[in-house]
């Protein structure tokens, strides 16, 4: 077998990273254009993700891991190659590992904005799960029901599931199990918009570091992988799991992947998978009675209403991650930096898309300053267009 010589090498591998670097600067161009996204996100993303989630979703464990931690070894071992190689001036190797590395990398981010970050820039959520509303919208006795129903839901989506001796849920599935029942929840979905495909959940290993870096879940497009944090066994664990799912499902913006799970276990007929939704969101409904004047007395009434065992469960939850603060900034830190170079302006903000009130400088009886609602929040909105749908009682 014929040896390539080292200068040829050289120039293919020069070559080969030169076309990478090509089509790396077509695609950060290409994302700028809407309607480019939503292609790349309703086929080649799509196709890709279907590939990979079923190459690797029959296997337990996560390659999203393992990923990582080859990537820090290599990381590792590339520095130490690259000292060794300075130091006895072997030029000809550090080239090649240098190049190698180059070629390794921008492979690895060519398909990365192919297959997610294109994924942001794509159209808004169909109506089909999301409409946005104003003041006009929804009266201050509809607030009032509207918040009640869902409170009344949550209390009795706590009573109908099983809880320890600390408060805290039971859940009568295993994790695989909880799994298929999301992603059967999804196939509810009717619009096109969203893949026909959902990714099964794993469960990541190393647990304490992502507690550490207070991160829950992981969507991995890569290798089709919605990955879970090893502690996230919690009243919150379904929504997370359907949050990381719809990533799979092409909802790639933070806050419309957490709408999407919202509306999926808030509309679901199964207490355990919508107990935790519940929960995380009739704060937000209780918030939407408070937009009015004179709601004060209302407001508290619904808070006094809400059972003592929810109080207790949240603020098990509050307590527990809260140990968890060694590597919190660095966690925030790279997520937020993450996010912007995906476009998501308010980094790690753009969990959450807030409402707009302006002030009229008029006071209400309970001394608070009356607004005018121009919009609601994002998770108020869809409240309230399941609300207006008859799907919150």
């Amino acid at each position: 077998m014929k040896k390539i010589s080292y200068k040829r090498r050289i120039l293919r591998m020069l070559i080969a990273v030169e076309a990478l670097i090509l089509l790396f600067s077509v695609l950060m161009l290409l994302k700028s254009n809407q309607q480019i996204c939503e292609f790349f996100a309703s086929t080649f993303a799509r196709a890709w993700i279907f590939l990979f989630g079923n190459l690797f979703g029959w296997i337990p464990i996560s390659f999203y891991e393992l990923f990582l931690i080859a990537a820090i070894v290599g990381g590792v071992t590339l520095v130490v190659l690259i000292i060794v190689f300075l130091c006895k001036m072997q030029w000809r190797r550090l080239l090649s590992a240098a190049l190698i590395t180059a070629v390794t990398v921008l492979s690895f981010l060519n398909i990365y904005i192919a297959t997610a970050s294109f994924s942001y820039g794509r159209n808004p959520l169909p109506d089909e799960v999301y409409t946005e509303y104003n003041g006009d919208d929804l009266t201050f006795e509809q607030a009032v029901e509207l918040a009640d129903n869902l409170v009344n839901r949550g209390n009795a989506a706590y009573r109908a599931t099983e809880h320890d001796a600390e408060g805290n849920i039971v859940y009568p599935y295993s994790f695989r199990e909880m799994s298929k029942k999301i992603a059967k929840e999804y196939e509810r979905l009717e619009s096109d918009y969203f893949s026909p495909y959902t990714p099964s959940a794993k469960r990541i290993i190393n647990k304490t570091i992502m507690s550490e870096l207070h991160i829950v879940g992981v969507f991995f497009a890569p290798f089709g992988e919605a990955n879970i944090n090893g502690y996230e066994t919690n009243l919150y664990l379904p929504h997370t799991m359907a949050h990381e799912m719809a990533h799979g499902k092409g909802v790639m913006r933070e806050y419309e992947a957490d709408l999407l799970a919202y509306y999926i276990l808030l509309t679901s007929e199964n207490p355990y998978l919508s107990y935790g939704a519940i929960v995380k969101c009739m704060y937000s409904a209780i918030s939407i009675v408070g937009l009015y004047p004179n709601s004060q007395q209302a407001v508290t009434a619904l808070y006094e209403k809400i059972d003592n065992g929810i109080t207790e469960e949240r603020n098990n939850y509050s307590k527990f991650y809260g140990k968890f603060t060694l590597l919190e900034d660095i966690g925030e830190f790279f997520n937020d930096l993450y996010l912007k170079l995906n476009k998501q302006e308010n980094g790690t903000g753009s969990y959450f898309k807030p409402g707009e009130v302006t002030g009229t400088g008029q006071k209400d009886d309970d001394g608070k300053e009356i607004v005018q609602i121009i919009n609601f929040s994002a998770t108020q909105n869809l409240l309230i267009k399941l609300y207006k749908e008859a799907r919150l009682y």
